[in-house]
Parts: C-alpha cells; sequence; structure tokens
C-alpha cells in the first residue's frame, strides 16, 4: 500500500539508532526534556542527537588514529549543530512539533513540516524555499545554505528574495544546520520503523505490522463504508520442496513468490508474511457500500486467480538449478463487511476458504460466498509435484 493511501498509524516512539560510519560506530539518542506543557523537548545541542563513540582500538589497546581523527570531525560537527540550534532560538512547542511528527510518522513530510517551523516561528525577510537536489559543493549566493549532515546531503535551503543583513544570514546558516541534522534523524527513525515493519526474508510487511495494521483498516473501512477483501495463500507441497532441494531453495522460493505477487497485484494492496509460508494480501476499495454480489470481490478474485496462474506458469529456478516440476498455491477470500466484521473473524473465514481449496485438490482460490455455485468461485488445476529424482 502506499503512504498516502494507508490510513493513519501511530507508531510507538522508540529511541533511534545511528547506522556504523567507517570504524567507529556512532550511537545517537533522543533525550527528554521537559517543555511548558510536559510533552517532550528538543534538547539543547544537535536537535535531540547526543553521540557516543566506540573508539577503535588496536591489537595492543590502544586508540587508532583513524578512531581519532572521525572522533573529532564527528564532535566538530556536534558542536556546529549545538550552535546552530541555539542561535536559532526555535520554540519548544516547534521542536517538540518537529519530534512528534519524527517519532510518529505524520502523514506530513517531515521536511516540509521543519521548513515551515522555521518559516513561522523566526522572521525572515522573503520566504524559505528547500531544494532536495543534492548539492556537490556550498553555494556561492550567500542567500543559500547547503544542508549536509555526515555523509548525509540533503540539497540546500534557499531564503528567496536575498540576504538583506549580516544577522539574516547568520540565522539562516544556523536554519541550515538545524534542517540537516533534522532530515539525517527522520531518515534513520525511518529506516528503524522499515526493519521492524518487514519481514527480512521476503520484503513483505510481517506479522506483527499486519495485525495491526488491517483493525485500523477495518476501523477506516467502517466509517468511510468501503470493502477490504484478506487473501490468505500457502505454498502447496512447500516441505516437500524444503525437504528435496533443501532450506535455501525454499527461502529462493519464498522471494519470488513475493516478486511474482506484487507485479500481480495494486500499489494499495497490502502483502505480509505472516507465518512460514502462509501469506496474507489485503485489497481495499475506498467506494461506497454495494449489494454482495458487487464487483469489489469478484475484482479481488481475478486479481488473486491470475497470481495463481503466475506461480503455476513460472519457470522456477533456484541456486542450485530448476525444481523439476511445478509449484503452486491455494488460497481462500474473505470479505469485509459481508463475510465477517472483525480481523479474527476475516482470518478465520479466509482460512476455513484455504482449507476447502486443499481439500479440492490445491492449486486453487476459492471465494466465500454461501448459496452460490462452486465453478463461479473457484478456478482449479491440478498441480504437478515435484520429481523424486
Amino acid at each position: 500500500m502506499s503512504k498516502s493511501d494507508e490510513p493513519s498509524i501511530k507508531e510507538q516512539a522508540v529511541d533511534p539508532v545511528t547506522m556504523p560510519r567507517g570504524k567507529g560506530s556512532v550511537h545517537a539518542r533522543v533525550d527528554k526534556v521537559s517543555s511548558a506543557n510536559g510533552a517532550p523537548a528538543l534538547p539543547a545541542g544537535a536537535t535531540g542527537f547526543r553521540f557516543q563513540h566506540k573508539r577503535d582500538k588496536s591489537a595492543h589497546g590502544h586508540v587508532s588514529r583513524d578512531s581519532v581523527a572521525k572522533d573529532s570531525k564527528e564532535k566538530s560537527a556536534d558542536q556546529e549543530t549545538a550552535a546552530g540550534v541555539a542561535a536559532l532560538k526555535l520554540p519548544a512547542t516547534a521542536q517538540t512539533q518537529i519530534v512528534n511528527a519524527i517519532l510518529e510518522d505524520q502523514d506530513a513530510p517531515v521536511a516540509a513540516l521543519a521548513v515551515e517551523l522555521l518559516q513561522s516561528n523566526l522572521r525572515w525577510p522573503g520566504r524559505l524555499r528547500l531544494d532536495t537536489q543534492p548539492v556537490a559543493e556550498a553555494p556561492a549566493s550567500d542567500s543559500q545554505v547547503r544542508l549536509v549532515y555526515g555523509d548525509d546531503n540533503f540539497g540546500r535551503l534557499i531564503l528567496e528574495g536575498g540576504v538583506r543583513s549580516p544577522r539574516t544570514a547568520e540565522q539562516l546558516q544556523a536554519a541550515g544546520v538545524w534542517l540537516a541534522s533534522i532530515l539525517a534523524l527522520a531518515g534513520r527513525q525511518a529506516n528503524l520503523r522499515r526493519q521492524a515493519d518487514t519481514d527480512e526474508l521476503s520484503g513483505a510487511y510481517n506479522r506483527r505490522y499486519f495485525m495491526e495494521k488491517i483493525p485500523q483498516l477495518l476501523d477506516k473501512a467502517r466509517r468511510e463504508r468501503f470493502c477490504v477483501t484478506l487473501l490468505i495463500f500457502d505454498i502447496d507441497n512447500f516441505k516437500q520442496y524444503n525437504d528435496q532441494f533443501g532450506h535455501a531453495a525454499g527461502d529462493a522460493i519464498i522471494r519470488e513468490v513475493i516478486g511474482l505477487l506484487r507485479h500481480c497485484t495494486r500499489a494499495k494492496d497490502m502483502v505480509a508474511r505472516i507465518g512460514g509460508d502462509e501469506f496474507a494480501v489485503v485489497f481495499w476499495d475506498n467506494q461506497k457500500p454495494r449489494s454482495p454480489d458487487s464487483e469489489h470481490p469478484r475484482s479481488v478474485l481475478a486479481i488473486a486467480q491470475r497470481f495463481r496462474r503466475a506461480v503455476a506458469d513460472h519457470p522456477w529456478n533456484t541456486d542450485g538449478g530448476p525444481i523439476a516440476g511445478r509449484l503452486s498455491i491455494s488460497g481462500g477470500l474473505a470479505t469485509f463487511p459481508w463475510d465477517a466484521q472483525d480481523l479474527n473473524r476475516l482470518l478465520e473465514v479466509a482460512d476455513g476458504e484455504l482449507i476447502r481449496a486443499k481439500d479440492m485438490g490445491k492449486n486453487a482460490i476459492v471465494l466465500a460466498g454461501p448459496g452460490m455455485p462452486i465453478d463461479d468461485l473457484t478456478l482449479h488445476e491440478s498441480p504437478s509435484t515435484p520429481s523424486e529424482d
């Protein structure tokens, strides 16, 4: 699902961790500072960054020259950031707002919000504008400032209309230092969030994210009156493939299945790995409700069948060579609000249809719908099994 289509999620605030740089490693933490309203405010210095260094040591236990140079360089950058923040004199409420936006993953882009806060809380003779195209060298004009933090290059901050006083020039430089550190913090937090939400093997969302996200989507669907359909599927005879070809081949199959699925589904459909070889796909259409025989579940079934055929027709290969025989999947579909009113029940119904697909001989997708002809709800073929060679 794209960010613009997803319902808002409040992520639990966690301390951002920095990425390792060279031989040394840097650990960043956000200190809690009391503001007038009791909310965490941005601390003085480094916009919430305080760097702690683990220096590399040689075999004799001495600190290496490279490590000392890196420590000195990063300490200077930290001091520059602290000085920039002090020079800006942004209100505590503005600093708190930007930190909360980073930690809570708000819909508004952090960069746009940060520039807006700079514009509205400080006096400028013109309009501030962010150019995100990386700049190799410092701009010649004093009305522009390059946004660099460590190895990260975020473009430049431009004051339209030009700088009219030394004080404004100094303030623009301080704003650039502050903005670059904010963007670096936002990038690291986003990377941390992706790692927490994503299954490492397949690249799909993980079960924890799925179980947290879908109830929120169902609440949104209930308020705005649109349909949500859940597909639960697994890979037929997956254990047999694992045993015959090895776990490395099994991992390759899972990654390839997710790749095929992404080609068949839509941008806002959500793909998650909820078990070993069990996956969930959530389809939703933000439209007014229709009758139970509406196009939504039928169109989802068509997408699911296209994916099923793509798996069955795919020339499967692993690092060790081609897999003898074909792969297939079996799945069940259930739709909110007709088949279930909450996630647990939706999972039960979809899983029941998955079992029915297995009982039919596998390589089938079954849509829940009592009283509807089975031929209209499934498309079934007998799958090939791996050879015994």
